[in-house]
């Protein structure tokens, strides 16, 4: 009995390890194919039924990530990503200037819009800076994964995981507000700056900036794409002011399909299709599979149960065992069993989301903004990469947090 409860967590060792060491017999291995490969392993050994593995994935997950998929390549493939940025940030020269607003931007849009949102729509963004500037392409993917991540903890609206503890809540943006909002903007700050001393001798920091040039390219793509960007902003308020006035919500999925629908309607479809990337459509359809299979060894639960119920504990538990989880089925397994006090629930709210800070698996938005930087023509990030910098930052996220949580207990 206890080899069948151990199975499921080997084969998610052997994804790790292979995500970890991606180059095998001089060929690399896409980080969706390691997931596709833990996946089959599950079904082989019988760690989970086909019906099962049917049932695990979420539909409305994949078809939100199909239809920003959809919008974040129109807005690039029309030239209208470039164009935006060049016109509300490129109007001086000074690079830190310049980088850390639109950093902030990020952070408070993904509290808005959530963090996938703008892991998707800006990647491509990022990777052709990095090109066109010469600026260190690992800062860049940082500086958005880092961003998106610390800004969506703010909001009970900001990520899928925060979405399920506010409905848990009776007054969830009250409570997010007074213990999140201010340590969120902080540690924006802090992040930012610890990057930059990070990258200080090899991001080139000095980089000529104003007189970078984006175009339109399609013009009726580029008008179709503000289409969509302004069904799915209004969408998402409109979802945000059912959610406070009445405590439900539409389906994040439903709301990305509805946005996409303008971009499907011109005569350059291809071109939009053509830069599809399927393979996080696929990573995704594969994890749901590997992470259902952890879930029901059941080997995790019995570590939840030994943690008790402090503000450290929670924030403990949540960045460690979200690596293992991730941080959405984390936090809908862990919920039964903490007790649902404001402080504990934005505490799990807090630990759960930084996670996605410590190690590349952590968060959601980590691979999607990985795959579709390399669908780029990216070099990405390695999970090396990613710890080396992620696990100091989110112990000083954690500290910042835990500090202002016991500052109002």
């Amino acid at each position: 009995m206890y080899f069948y409860k151990i199975v499921p967590v080997i084969i998610l060792i052997i994804v790790y390890s292979l995500i970890i060491k991606r180059r095998i017999l001089n060929h690399n291995i896409e980080i969706w194919a390691a997931m596709g490969i833990g996946a089959l392993l599950m079904l082989i050994t019988g760690s989970i039924t086909p019906l099962d593995a049917l049932y695990s994935i979420n539909i409305h997950v994949i078809a939100y990530l199909f239809g920003m998929l959809i919008i974040g390549a129109a807005l690039y493939e029309s030239g209208l990503l470039g164009y935006l940025f060049k016109s509300l940030f490129i109007k001086e020269n000074k690079f830190t200037s310049i980088f850390f607003k639109l950093f902030l931007l990020i952070g408070i849009a993904s509290s808005v819009l959530m963090n996938d949102t703008l892991a998707v729509i800006m990647t491509p963004l990022m990777v052709d800076l990095s090109k066109r500037l010469k600026i260190d392409e690992k800062f860049l993917l940082l500086l958005l994964a880092f961003g998106v991540t610390v800004g969506s903890v703010m909001t009970p609206i900001g990520n899928p995981q925060n979405l399920i503890i506010g409905l848990q809540m009776t007054d969830p943006f009250y409570y997010f507000g007074k213990y999140l909002v201010l340590p969120t903007l902080i540690n924006l700050v802090l992040t930012f700056y610890l990057l930059k001393v990070f990258f200080y001798k090899n991001a080139n920091f000095d980089v000529e900036i104003k007189d970078l040039e984006y175009s339109i390219k399609d013009k009726t793509l580029a008008s179709l794409s503000k289409v969509s960007l302004v069904l799915l902003i209004i969408m998402s308020l409109l979802n945000v002011l059912l959610y406070v006035l009445l405590k439900v919500t539409f389906s994040l999925g439903l709301i990305a399909l509805l946005s996409a629908v303008p971009v499907l309607f011109t005569k350059n479809v291809k071109k939009v299709i053509k830069r599809f990337d399927w393979k996080t459509i696929a990573f995704f359809i594969f994890m749901f599979i590997v992470m259902q299979g952890v879930f029901n060894s059941g080997f995790f639960q019995s570590f939840i149960l030994s943690f008790l119920q402090t503000p450290f504990e929670i924030m403990f538990a949540s960045i460690i065992l979200s690596q293992f989880l991730s941080n959405v089925p984390f936090v809908d397994l862990f919920i039964k069993f903490v007790s649902h006090t404001p402080v504990n629930l934005v505490t799990l709210a807090a630990g759960s989301t930084i996670a996605g800070n410590f190690l590349l698996l952590g968060a959601a938005s980590n691979i999607i903004i990985i795959q579709t930087a390399e669908a780029q023509g990216g070099k990405g990030l390695s999970f090396m990469d990613f710890a080396k910098y992620g696990t100091i930052i989110t112990i000083i996220n954690a500290l910042v947090y835990l500090l202002f949580i016991y500052l109002y207990l």
